[in-house]
């Protein structure tokens, strides 16, 4: 196989660069759509077809599918200059199941919405190939147990953010480096080498951090060894460091990015690298009006400088795992990040399900690997909002709990809890993270004075609540706020309208802020997105078919809350 020089790639685990082979198979496919019908009916190679259409890209936002749910057939040719003896098609997020085949082949079938995986094509000739996917967009309970109709968030159809091939070229291949900090003073890393093919138990490698003069020659013991990082700089939102390390071994180089840092909770507080961390930010749904969820780089980037510019520096990534590339940029401009598996509103049913399980410990278990090396990740979280007071819930939480610490990825764990008055999923937990929504779900606003005092009750009866079995847990708030119609307006401040908005978020701010107990407030949410489509819940509680809660509108335009949320976060917190 012709080798090719250094190549940089976005694909998983963080940024990594390899000296073999990656195929970038975005771009035009060949593409037809087959409506209402499953994939198992439709996946056939030869199917005829009828559009062109971009990879990444959602189908179901483009005017001739809009909302339309069904299958989705993707087929392109690729060409290899050699043979190889394996190969990995590797997707960074999909909606809903995807089918695989090369040649006529089925590689595989997978059930994981917006997770970044790999499928193995086994040994590949040089010459041209023929790539088929079938994507399936529906809700259908028998074969997707992940993405319910209910969920208050739009499920889209199509490859989110691009697809790739990496080659296996060598029997035994370094693939990955994970890096954990083991010592943020001191600088001391340990590295470990996932591989391609068997991993050898000892083995030596050149190792050279960032722009060292020359390697060091390292003996790797179980594949992993721990050694400083020379002229260290620390990672945070402040100092967004980052650090390279490339090793070679077995004719094989691979490079991967890092950041030194330290996140720890205790003592009712955050502490990154030692000192004292609040979080200020924002939940933040991967969606536009106009791209769905294969939004693309400038839109992050857009993003993330208006967080910061409203003084916050924490996105929680509701609720499913995060774009690789988004994480990428997170790292490098110094932003925190909370990323979280699949789920919204469990039930203990579901829960009980061995295939709702089998699949959630699954994309749990991808996401930390995924993910691994952004330092901006600090927070590993899963099942927002389920029914943490059932047994069915513990059950399952303490599995995903165990699933993410036995990675030692350095994060603490945690989920949104919005039982708060009989929640029993915490007691494995590193931090306590609650929903409330006083004045706004389930009760009315009242006058101003009636509102905030509803908020600030809400707020203090859920920390002596959480007190009461956890007496030094940190907490933060991980949803509060109220949904507005952008551009609508009313000096009185009636509900849906931004005046009604930015009295309420005022009013949370006001609360949290002023209250030692919490460290952390996300408010619910950064901006305006797709919510279930004329089926799936109670349809007048999302206009539009739009979660509203935004502090910006789906194009990103600010509503007055968010000018509010920039006043409260920017100011000096009470001590």
């Amino acid at each position: 196989m012709k080798r090719i020089p250094l190549i940089l790639i976005a694909l998983g685990c963080g940024w990594i660069a390899s000296a073999r082979q990656t195929l970038d198979l975005n771009g035009v496919w060949q593409f037809r759509f087959e409506e209402n019908k499953p994939l198992e009916a439709v996946a056939n190679p030869d199917f005829e077809a009828t559009d062109p259409i971009p990879v990444p890209c959602c189908f179901d936002m483009l005017p001739k599918w809009e909302k339309k749910r069904g299958t989705g057939l993707y087929r392109r040719t690729f060409t290899l200059p050699g043979d190889v003896p394996n190969a990995f098609l590797t997707v960074d997020g999909m909606g809903l199941r995807g089918k695989f085949l090369i040649d006529g082949r089925e590689i595989g079938l997978v059930a994981l919405p917006y997770s970044r995986f790999e499928v193995a094509t086994g040994p590949l000739t040089a010459g041209t190939h023929t790539l088929v996917a079938a994507l399936d967009n529906r809700f259908d309970p028998g074969t997707m147990r992940l993405f319910l109709p209910y969920y208050d968030f739009y499920a889209f159809g199509g490859f989110y953010h691009g697809v790739s091939l990496v080659l296996q070229t060598a029997p035994v291949q370094p693939d990955v480096i994970r890096v954990r900090t083991r010592d943020y003073a001191t600088g001391t890393v340990e590295l470990e080498v996932a591989f391609r093919g068997e991993t050898p138990a000892t083995f030596d490698a050149a190792v050279r951090f960032d722009t060292d003069p020359a390697p060091r020659n390292v003996t790797f013991k179980n594949a992993r060894a721990v050694l400083p990082v020379p002229e260290f700089k620390l990672w945070s939102p402040d100092t967004p460091n980052l650090h390279t390390v490339t090793l070679t071994a077995f004719g094989e180089t691979v490079q991967t990015r890092f950041g030194i840092r330290e996140i720890k909770a205790g003592a009712k507080q955050l502490f990154l690298n030692g000192k004292p961390l609040y979080l200020k930010g924002a939940n933040r749904h991967e969606a536009h009006p106009t791209f769905g969820a294969a939004t693309p780089e400038s839109l992050m980037i857009r993003d993330i400088q208006l967080l910061k510019a409203m003084g916050g520096n924490f996105f929680r990534g509701a609720h499913y795992p995060q774009a690789q590339r988004f994480l990428d940029l997170c790292d490098e401009m110094g932003v925190l990040v909370w990323e979280e598996s699949l789920g919204w509103g469990n039930t203990a049913k579901q829960m009980a399900d061995p295939e709702f399980i089998r699949l959630q410990i699954e994309q749990t278990r991808l996401m930390v690997r995924n993910s691994f090396n952004h330092p901006s990740v600090i927070i590993f979280a899963f099942l927002n909002e389920f029914e943490s007071q059932k047994k069915e819930g513990k059950a399952l939480a303490d599995q995903l709990i165990d699933a993410i610490k036995a990675e030692d990825s350095g994060r603490l764990v945690t989920f949104a809890c919005n039982h708060n008055w009989d929640d029993i999923c915490n007691e494995k937990t590193d931090l306590i993270a609650f929903n409330t929504y006083p004045g706004w779900i389930g009760s009315d606003a009242g006058t101003p004075d009636n509102l905030r005092t509803m908020v600030s009750n809400a707020v203090e009866t859920v920390i002596r609540l959480h007190r009461k079995k956890y007496a030094e847990k940190p907490i933060i708030v991980s949803e509060m706020g109220t949904c507005a119609i952008y551009g609508h307006h009313d000096p009185a401040g009636a509900q849906w309208t931004e005046e009604f908005q930015a009295e309420y978020d005022g009013d949370v701010l006001d609360a949290v802020l002023a209250t030692p107990e919490i460290c952390g407030l996300t408010f619910w949410q950064f901006t305006d997105s797709p919510s279930y489509h004329r089926d799936g819940s109670t349809i007048r509680t999302k206009p539009f078919a739009m979660n509203l809660a935004g502090l910006y509108d789906g194009y990103r335009r600010p509503k007055q809350a968010a000018e509010r949320v920039r006043k409260g976060f920017t100011q000096p917190r009470q001590p």
